[in-house]
């Protein structure tokens, strides 16, 4: 399963993916433009330290946080191509720290007949079909015509096994993401509450599992 990449994979790449294919890096501050995925010229880039977000803005002017970065992530503007809207990926931390892949490099031989090129080359592109997954779902949140409905497929897709989904930032931040109001978002918290839907304890929220059959519905 691509979604269960494991760490020995990521340092794997970390350790090796300079020595076989073209890759420059660089540390971009809080709020500071890492790339405009509009650009023409096909990147991949490996976020190894810190936080970044990918923003789209429309002809309207209207904003959408299309996916949160974390350390590990990677993406592509190979996905991206052809937009008619503005995306832009910014530093969302204090300092980011990111490798730049040549996208061609990745495509050839490697020069120096490096055993691990082969195995290099697939760990990439498994990283970006994940990458392509997530963006995939973010279009289908999108979707959703509703607060509700929006939230519930949040939750849904990130909620462990016990039914439990913690939030890891700020609700703000997750209302972004869903592209509604903050406070609307909040009230529909406080409604799934109320209704015996979910269970809020400080940062943790819980599905009860009696009400998730009849009312978990999207």
């Amino acid at each position: 399963m691509v979604d269960n990449i494991d760490s020995e994979n990521y340092l794997y790449l970390k350790n090796y993916l300079s020595k076989c294919v073209n890759t420059s890096s660089k540390t971009f501050y809080n709020r500071e433009l890492i790339l405009n995925l509009n650009t023409r010229t096909k990147q991949i880039v490996f976020i190894t330290y810190g936080h970044a977000t990918i923003t789209k803005i429309d002809e309207d002017g209207n904003k959408v946080v299309l996916r949160e970065l974390k350390e590990n992530d990677i993406f592509s503007n190979l996905f991206y191509l052809g937009s008619e809207d503005e995306i832009y990926v910014v530093s969302n931390s204090n300092i980011t720290e990111v490798i730049f892949i040549n996208y061609y490099s990745i495509l050839k031989d490697c020069s120096m007949n490096c055993p691990f090129h082969n195995q290099l080359v697939l760990s990439l592109f498994d990283l970006l079909i994940k990458d392509n997954k997530e963006l995939n779902e973010k279009i289908e949140l999108l979707s959703k015509r509703t607060v509700r409905s929006k939230i519930l497929f949040f939750f849904k897709k990130r909620m462990n096994n016990d039914n439990i989904f913690r939030v890891t930032t700020s609700y703000k931040a997750i209302a972004d993401y869903l592209s509604i109001d903050r406070s609307n978002f909040m009230r529909e918290l406080s409604n799934l509450e109320k209704e015996g839907i979910i269970k809020k304890e400080g940062r943790k929220i819980t599905f009860l599992q009696d009400k998730i059959n009849n009312k978990f519905t999207l």
